[in-house]
């Protein structure tokens, strides 16, 4: 008799397991993706809930306009002040300086911070809220608020007021543990002081008849180019402030501008190039720290952005 064949079991198919074993990774992938999305939503609604919350009356009556003096002090801390003339806020201790009107505008949200948990203080029960020994003082012309102990279940901190301890939203805290730097102005010049001339190492940009000039002459320099590069000046903005280190300048820009009418020059030190790009204004008695990029764009005028 004829052999009979048997029959032959197909080879299983490699190429499908694996699609099928890369769709499911694909599909827990994607599921756990969706868990994690939700879950950070349901933080962040559950953290605006939580913000909501915090209601009641303002911690002070105080008027921000009616404030011209903020002292803070903090242990083992050189004591900061700041100071109103006019509009304008200026730090006169540790060191005179203009003042960051953003940070200032911060400490003074305080004032008005919501405050629905509050009762009369007893001497023996501070030390349970952090107040015998608050980590900040804050003084509001002569009104002070000392700044205790966070709640330990809720973002929220201990504050004593006028003989009150009332709690209010921990990121209060925050403007009254700044270092004195972060009071500083980062900007380079003042706001109502104009730029008229720029004179680098290498060349200068001057104002002449209501346009930037360079000098020598550039042909291949457009107005553009030079309105862009004289803006980055008359705005460039430090990214940290500090007292002069009585290192030794390298090399000096003139500046010739206006301010308040008058025609006025600076004469900035260059301190370094790299890693940072350091400047001294020697009548301020401070130095500004750049990124050693934007150092190498304040000295280099190309006709094309760099």
């Amino acid at each position: 008799m004829p052999d009979t064949e048997k029959p032959v079991n197909p080879a299983p198919d490699r190429g499908a397991d694996a699609v099928l074993s890369g769709l499911r990774q694909r599909w827990l992938l994607n599921g756990a993706l969706l868990i994690l999305i939700g879950l950070l939503g349901w933080l962040a609604v559950h953290r605006a809930g939580q913000e909501k919350e915090v209601t009641g009356p303002p911690l002070t009556a105080m008027a921000t306009e009616a404030i011209s003096q903020l002292r803070i002090e903090r242990p083992d801390q050189t004591v900061i002040v700041l100071e109103k003339t006019g509009t304008a806020w200026k730090l006169t201790k540790p060191v005179p300086a203009r003042a960051n009107p953003f940070n200032v505008e911060s400490l003074l949200r305080v004032i008005s911070a919501p405050g629905d948990t509050r009762f009369t203080s007893k001497s023996g029960e501070l030390v349970k809220f952090g107040l015998d020994k608050p980590q900040s003082r804050l003084w509001l012309n002569d009104q002070e608020i000392a700044f205790g102990s966070l709640h330990p279940l809720n973002n929220r901190i201990y504050v004593l007021y006028k003989n009150e301890v009332v709690l209010i939203p921990g990121h209060y805290l925050g403007p009254v543990l700044y270092p004195y730097t972060n009071f500083i102005d980062s900007r380079l010049f003042e706001e109502n002081r104009k730029l008229t001339s720029i004179k680098l190492p290498d060349f200068t940009l001057s104002l002449e008849n209501g346009a930037w000039q360079k000098n020598p002459p550039d042909s291949k320099l457009t107005s553009d180019r030079m309105n862009d590069f004289a803006a980055e000046w008359q705005n460039a903005r430090a990214l940290g402030v500090e007292k002069y280190s009585g290192k030794p300048v390298l090399d000096r820009i003139i500046i010739a501008s206006t301010h308040e009418a008058n025609n006025e020059k600076l004469v900035l030190g260059i301190l370094a190039y790299k890693p940072s790009f350091v400047l001294h204004r020697s009548e301020e008695n401070l130095e500004y720290h750049f990124t050693e990029e934007t150092g190498k764009r304040l000295l280099n005028l190309s006709p094309g952005i760099e």
